[in-house]
């Protein structure tokens, strides 16, 4: 499972470092670049739900591979995009392939390990992410310097023929199907996954183009009004199907909610960390791909070293404290970057996303497994994919509302978000403007992770796991 995680993630962070440069070939402002990482995002959030039901239908080493496979082609085509638009295509089918290995991944390792080592399970599964997104600035801006951009997606796609092998040499069945194949048609909940996806979309593309067309504008109210229509229609339906996509009886537990809450906003928070830095250190300081990539390297060195110690500390010691431990460090490292400004040394940028990898590493692994111990384990495809949309979902709102920030007070002081233009480095005014929307956003982010640590606090938000088996076999 880890080489299909790996390169799922590394593409996000390689894609991440080189968006500047792509921008500026095409001659894309922010607000236009933003759609590489929004539009993936979408893709994957969109179908993420559906992916993990349907894989109970079809079999997840099935939904594995289709998903890769996908992958492995759409990778292909970005590699020769013409255009900006060609470019951002191919990323939203390679979010159709990316939202059926990611539905699945977590379940299978998770079923793969008793409850009372659950802990160690995710923990590792962080740090296969952790040196995906090391690999992602490394690789990514190795590549760029020696071959360009374009190499990055080949690289992409070969790897991903790689970790289809590895699956078809590996993975020696599906795991046990709730209907045979045949019966998809009538057992899987597709009025549900129609109205999650609608609502979804709806309600991040409303968030992306808030600052273009105003909050009152008729085009965001509408959008905003759609959202809601299908977040009620879709709990009514779940309610009556009797094979809903989402059991919203999960959301009872405390555990599950406080979890699921904290974990999305700690992701909105981190997310501007991916979208903005980049820019501020490729465009507004006119370093390389490859120094900007070092620079945030600590952050991803932090996520894989620290994700399997979090893992054996919640396993031992129960969630709570390792997950309090890890939002207090993320705290501080968002707001290191909240203070960042032209003349600050780098190592401070280094400082900033060290804390902040280490603090969303020991908080990840602890709240994945609270949220996973309190269902059982019969759902941990449906909690699998439902994790990893509220990560991702997470990820696009995380990228739209800094964006609109940097916008709007980039807007205030008379420029255009637009640093296309390889003479930014001279333009002083242009790159202040950039920076104090860039400190804005990160006052937002501080906030969001603070009240990520209270919700942490709640009382019985997280327990122990009770250290029992209750597997149904894989």
């Amino acid at each position: 499972m880890a080489t299909g995680t790996f390169i799922t993630v590394l593409d996000q962070s390689a894609t991440a470092i080189v968006t500047p440069k792509i921008a500026e070939e095409f001659g894309s402002d922010i607000p236009t670049a933003q759609w590489l990482a929004i539009g993936y995002m979408l893709s994957v959030s969109a179908l993420m739900m559906p992916a993990g039901a349907l894989s109970d239908l079809i079999g997840r080493k099935t939904a594995w591979l289709t998903g890769l496979s996908i992958f492995v082609l759409s990778s292909a085509l970005a590699s020769l995009a013409p255009s900006f638009g060609s470019i951002l295509t191919a990323k939203i089918i390679m979010g159709i392939g990316a939202s059926a290995v990611q539905a699945n991944g977590m379940a299978m390792i998770a079923s793969a390990f008793d409850d009372d080592q659950r802990g160690k399970a995710l923990g590792l599964h962080m740090t296969v992410v952790g040196i995906g997104a090391i690999g992602g600035p490394i690789i990514g801006g190795g590549i760029d310097g020696v071959f360009g951009w374009r190499a990055i997606f080949m690289f992409t796609s070969l790897f991903s023929v790689l970790a289809i092998v590895i699956a078809l040499l590996i993975l020696t069945g599906n795991i046990k199907r709730i209907r045979p194949v045949k019966t998809i048609s009538t057992s899987f909940d597709w009025v549900g996954a129609c109205l999650s996806a609608v609502g979804l979309v709806g309600l991040m593309l409303s968030i992306t183009f808030a600052s273009n067309f105003g909050w009152l504008s008729v085009e965001i109210v509408g959008g905003l009004t759609l959202t809601i229509l299908s977040a009620v229609g879709f709990v009514l339906w779940e309610m009556k199907f009797p094979m809903p996509m989402l059991p919203l009886s999960m959301f009872k537990s405390t555990v599950f909610s406080a979890g699921a809450l904290a974990r999305f906003l700690s992701f909105v928070a981190s997310s501007a960390t991916f979208f903005l830095m980049p820019f501020f250190l490729v465009s507004s300081l006119g370093i390389s791909t490859a120094q900007a990539a070092v620079y945030l390297l600590p952050g991803s060195i932090c996520m894989a070293v620290f994700g399997p110690i979090s893992g054996r500390m919640s396993d031992s010691v129960g969630p709570r404290r390792p997950a309090v431990l890890g939002m207090s460090c993320a705290i501080a490292g968002v707001f290191i970057f909240s203070m960042v400004n032209l003349d600050t040394n780098l190592l401070v940028v280094s400082l900033a996303a060290g804390l902040s990898g280490t603090g969303m590493s020991v908080f990840m692994a602890p709240n994945t497994s609270a949220m996973m111990g309190s269902v059982s384990r019969s759902r941990y495809g449906i909690v699998s994919a439902f994790l990893n949309l509220n990560r991702n979902s997470a990820h696009v709102v995380g990228v739209a509302i800094p964006t609109a920030v940097v916008v709007g007070v980039m807007a205030s002081h008379g420029y255009e978000a637009d640093l296309s233009d390889p003479n930014v480095v001279g333009n002083l005014g242009l790159r202040k403007a950039y920076v104090q929307g860039m400190s804005r956003a990160f006052q937002i982010s501080t906030i969001l992770m603070i009240i990520s640590l209270l919700l942490c606090l709640i009382p019985g938000g997280y327990r122990r796991s009770s250290g029992k088996s209750t597997s149904e076999g894989s």
